[in-house]
């Protein structure tokens, strides 16, 4: 099955009917929680990255701030890409062919590795290098926010 099916076939299931279908009201509801699980995403993400950094709550342990952040980052990201995913099946032939897609999707895909396999790690240690912590939090924070960018784009290019 070619991409080009594949996107048909995603437009024409019943979960992207019921969608476009819908009024208007569903369609601003995902939006709305897109937008929010963003926003969620990036602010515990940005609290764990200063903390990281040492530029706030100094006095306060790294684990014990990733611990804090940890269930609202989940819920944004959670929230983000199922709103995300329901948006795009909708739109599929529309929007999965453009470039921009698949490097938002890249971005995505290379965030949430960085995330996993680096930035979670350093954050559990009590004292990690500052080489470490700052690699970490730069490029972690730089992914997100390069998703963010890319996705806001898809409109537009």
């Amino acid at each position: 099955m070619s991409f080009a099916a594949a996107l048909d076939v995603l437009q024409n299931s019943a979960v992207a009917h019921v969608i476009s279908k819908s009024n208007h009201l569903v369609g601003a509801i995902l939006q709305v929680a897109h937008i929010f699980g963003i926003v969620l995403l990036l602010a515990s993400l940005v609290l764990a990255t200063l903390r990281l950094l040492g530029w706030t709550l100094v006095e306060t342990p790294v684990p014990v701030v990733a611990r804090e952040v940890r269930r609202f980052f989940r819920i944004g990201v959670t929230l983000a890409a199922a709103s995300g995913t329901l948006m795009f099946i909708a739109t599929a032939k529309l929007y999965g062919v453009k470039p921009v897609f698949g490097l938002k999707m890249a971005l995505f895909a290379a965030a949430v590795a960085v995330h996993v396999l680096l930035l979670s790690r350093v954050l559990r240690q009590e004292n990690p290098s500052q080489g470490a912590a700052r690699a970490a939090a730069i490029l972690s924070l730089g992914l997100w926010i390069g998703v963010g960018f890319a996705g806001r784009m898809i409109g537009f290019v």
